[in-house]
């Protein structure tokens, strides 16, 4: 019989990466949750073969229905919706809380490290997450703990990349000359699906993902080898100058591009890849979306 595994968060990036590959897996029947069940991409999972369920982390009554029977669950918060540190704390411990209460036998959470503690500033989108983490720990749930790293989707979204006067086109991220870890997020929901399918091998460790690890220069130089003629160069902002841009969220930004800079977070390339060998390179990812990206700038 396959297995139940509920996915929170299966309409955004990392919950719709997990929904996707385990629907490609009929070992799994995958459950989805989101608030909306009529939305558009809640109905197209439910057109694969997902079932649809309807609760909220904000209504705890509505998550043991979303629990019930399910052998697994991946569970991710989202500190930017409301960019509220105390709900998305209290958030993942309503679904911890519900998990338990469900007897689910492996809860996959997307995590971060806890960057107050480990570098004596707080990181409210990363710390909130930590949080969670220790509570599930000390529920003692059968869990795994995975961190994802930057996602190479984000360049799918045109805010990141700003055209210049001179005709180039500057990447926005303040990383000083620092290595990020990056993956595809779509990637990535495979390596969760290996999890869920090995539960004895992966139970009560903690995986930080990655594919490659580049500057934003190296990012500049792949996009603009397969994106040419457009030419793209890392931006000279420092992460201090960017926690001032104003907009709603660059303050937190900011902080969390000077935590990743100074500081080595743990991700493993020879991991991602036990996990899933076809995880692919920063390079494979821009030359397989190479008419998106394209569309982005337009």
């Amino acid at each position: 019989m396959a297995k139940v595994i509920t996915v929170f968060g299966a309409t955004g990036a990392q919950g719709g990466g997990v929904a996707n590959a385990l629907l490609e897996d009929s070992d799994f029947q995958v459950r989805v949750v989101t608030r909306s069940a009529s939305s558009d991409k809640a109905q197209a999972l439910q057109e694969r073969g997902a079932e649809v369920v309807q609760a909220s982390y904000d209504d705890p009554c509505t998550l043991g229905p979303a629990l019930q029977d399910a052998h697994g669950t991946f569970v991710v918060t989202n500190y930017w919706e409301h960019r509220d540190f105390d709900r998305a704390v209290q958030q993942g411990k309503a679904v911890a809380d519900a998990a338990k209460a469900a007897g689910v036998q492996h809860v996959v959470f997307s995590t971060l490290e806890h960057a107050h503690k480990m570098a004596g500033f707080p990181v409210l989108h990363f710390d909130s997450k930590a949080l969670v983490e220790q509570y599930m720990t000390s529920l003692n749930l059968p869990s795994t703990f995975v961190k994802y790293p930057f996602f190479y989707e984000n360049y799918l979204k045109v805010r990141k990349i700003r055209k210049l006067e001179d005709g180039t086109y500057e990447i926005g991220y303040p990383m000083e000359g620092a290595a990020l870890d990056g993956a595809s997020v779509a990637d990535l929901g495979f390596a969760i699906r290996a999890i869920f399918r090995s539960r004895d091998q992966w139970l009560h460790r903690s995986v930080g993902f990655s594919a490659d690890k580049l500057t934003i220069q190296q990012h500049a130089e792949t996009l603009s080898k397969h994106l040419a003629p457009k030419v793209f160069k890392a931006t000279e902002m420092t992460a201090e100058r960017f926690c001032k841009l104003g907009f709603p969220g660059a303050e937190e930004l900011g902080i969390g591009f000077k935590f990743c800079r100074i500081h080595s977070c743990e991700r493993s390339g020879e991991l991602t890849r036990q996990l899933y060998p076809a995880v692919r390179s920063f390079d494979t990812w821009v030359a397989d979306n190479k008419e998106a990206l394209l569309n982005t700038l337009d």
